[in-house]
């Protein structure tokens, strides 16, 4: 089987699923297809009826063994632009250096411009213009879903918009790209308290203290309010002081 062919096999149900294949990963323990998914028919597709099909996902990665067991090949057809989409979108989040091989994009510029909407959007943060500051930031990230500097800044903008969900995510996923970061580290432990959820923010601050040994009173300091109001549940939480609401926490980047 490869690339290009269409692919119909039959189901438990008495359905027929039928895939195009987009390509294949070779793996020690079994290739993959990415495959383009068209929804199941009752009767068993044909070359004249497979431009009626209708596509179900985009893109989808299976297992080759099943459809090299119980598959038949319809046909062969050259891969469409529009047929790639999904299958770019996963490659845009999984593996970056080959989504720009496939797209036919040039690192270089594609690293330029959202560093471009980076800066501006630096530029609106500073000058209080947070929601437009968010857009430069999701901007400069949907050109460069590694740009992980831009994901800790739009998530302490949406924290400094009480959108703490938002935030939380955001720093979830720098942490996914950058395990080492201090500041979603820190900022998704706030994120979790200021959620009441204490457990977690516990174990946050718990291992914070131990690996970032310069921001170690930072860490202790959070993981003992974090306990306190685990000891006293439901209780009224006393709002900072004036002075404490004024001065930023450590792990804000001021631009």
């Amino acid at each position: 089987m490869n690339v290009g062919d269409v692919i119909t096999s039959p189901l438990e149900s008495g359905e027929w699923h039928t895939i195009k294949l987009l390509a294949i990963d070779t793996w020690p323990d079994g290739d993959t297809f990415h495959c383009l998914c068209y929804r199941t028919t009752r009767e068993k597709p044909t070359v004249d009826t497979l431009a009626t099909l209708d596509v179900a996902v985009y893109h989808a990665p299976i297992s080759a063994d099943g459809f090299r067991q119980r598959g038949e090949i319809l046909c062969s057809t050259a891969i469409g632009e529009d047929e790639l989409v999904g299958f770019i979108e996963y490659l845009k989040m999984t593996d970056f250096a080959r989504y720009l091989q496939v797209s036919g994009q040039n690192v270089e510029a594609v690293v330029s411009m959202a560093n471009a909407h980076y800066r501006t959007a630096c530029a609106l943060d500073d000058s209080g213009q947070k929601v437009e500051a968010i857009g430069e930031y999701s901007s400069a990230l949907d050109l460069f879903p590694l740009f992980f500097e831009a994901l800790d800044n739009r998530g302490l903008t949406y924290l400094e918009l009480g959108d703490v969900d938002a935030a939380l995510d955001d720093f979830t996923q720098s942490l996914r790209i950058n395990p080492s970061g201090s500041t979603a580290f820190a900022a998704r432990g706030d994120c979790l308290l200021r959620l009441d959820q204490l457990e977690a923010a516990e174990q946050v601050f718990a291992e914070g203290e131990q690996r970032f040994p310069e921001h170690r009173a930072f860490h202790a300091g959070q993981l003992a309010k974090v306990r306190q109001r685990l000891r006293h549940r439901g209780a009224t939480e006393i709002s900072p002081s004036a002075s404490e609401k004024k001065k930023g926490p450590w792990w804000k980047l001021w631009n």
